[in-house]
């Protein structure tokens, strides 16, 4: 699984490239990775925590599952702050406003 983030900070628009991302279903350890992960990006990216509303742009290539809306609710409880442990981009996922452009790309 790799991740990508960039930050409009104007716009307030998060975009996420992820690949090989996982669905909600998916075994619970997996879903502590993924947020390691978007942790990771957000580092590598200069972000930290957020605690203002943003707009959500997400592009999933080559994902576990084809199902668009496992894929979102799996990327919004690994950026919420209320789900799960260690430290988040989001304090809340409710802070996810708008979804601008939504994707999937099997190659």
């Amino acid at each position: 699984m790799q991740v990508q983030l960039q930050y409009d900070h104007k716009r307030r628009l998060l975009t996420a490239t992820v690949r090989g991302a996982p669905h909600r279903r998916i075994h619970r350890r997996v879903l502590e990775q993924y947020r390691e992960k978007i942790w990771e990006a957000a580092q590598a990216a200069g972000l930290d925590q957020m605690s203002h509303q943003i707009s959500l742009s997400a592009l999933f290539i080559d994902p576990t599952g084809p199902d668009l809306d496992n894929l979102l609710t799996a990327l919004f409880q690994a950026l919420d702050g209320k789900t799960g442990k260690g430290p988040t981009l989001l304090k809340d996922d409710r802070q996810i406003v708008f979804l601008e452009r939504v994707g999937i790309m099997f190659p």
